[in-house]
């Protein structure tokens, strides 16, 4: 059973809160959990080695063209689903989760298009108006468009929580670094309606040359206004 949408709904903000943990992946090496509740410091706002770690994250991030990887996604209630993931920045994902799920999630540079093939349900999104449209956009600016609302550091990892800076109400996204070298470790997201949901990626690759057909959303409501 999956946590995704399995359901309509009439309420726009419910929906794309299960929207956000569908779609909300981008670039992160395998999933590491550290513990971040001791020596943490304040607001990096308040300490100039804070913000020289956020220019880091974003050096490092900005570097990623490209990305194809495998993923495990855990939910908040320990349900498990993998499958493929593919980004080409900017605004361009694929997420084929592995049979049983019916998902399938296309971001094709303007619109994320959520696709559940067993209800015939599909749900579309400008994909820079979501955070993964921020994040996976030409240039990613932290604390602009994404605005951090928590930094916690302890030695040799970096956590800091973002949240659209327009809606901030729909949830945000948790990132965990290791340092030397510098690496993406954990993804989690939360959303208004007290889901979390954690995704690990492996069998990772970078700045690769991808097919463009992987971006491009073969959209069966337009074979039904044919017929």
């Amino acid at each position: 059973m999956y946590f995704l949408i399995r359901k309509k709904s009439k309420n726009k903000k419910s929906v794309y809160g299960y929207f956000l943990h569908a779609s909300l992946i981008i670039i992160m090496p395998m999933c590491i959990l550290f513990d971040v509740s001791a020596q943490e410091v304040e607001s990096f706002e308040d300490d100039h080695k804070n913000i020289a770690k956020i220019k880091n994250i974003e050096d490092y991030m900005n570097s990623i063209k490209t990305l194809k990887a495998r993923f495990l996604q855990i939910s908040s209630e320990g349900e498990f689903s993998e499958g493929t993931f593919y980004l080409k920045r900017p605004g361009k994902i694929r997420v084929e989760y592995d049979p049983p799920s019916p998902i399938l999630i296309v971001g094709d540079g303007f619109l994320l298009h959520y696709h559940d093939r067993e209800l015939g349900q599909i749900n579309d999104w400008p994909i820079f108006d979501t955070p993964l449209g921020a994040l996976s956009d030409d240039y990613i600016k932290l604390n602009d468009q994404l605005l951090i609302t928590s930094f916690k550091y302890t030695p040799g990892v970096i956590k800091l929580r973002l949240v659209q800076r327009d809606d901030p109400e729909i949830g945000g996204i948790t990132l965990v670094f290791t340092e030397s070298p510098l690496a993406l470790r954990q993804w989690e997201i939360d959303d208004s309606q007290g889901l979390t949901t954690q995704i690990d990626l492996f069998d990772i690759s970078t700045n690769l040359k991808l097919d463009p057909r992987l971006f491009i959303f073969d959209d069966p409501r337009k074979e039904t206004n044919i017929r």
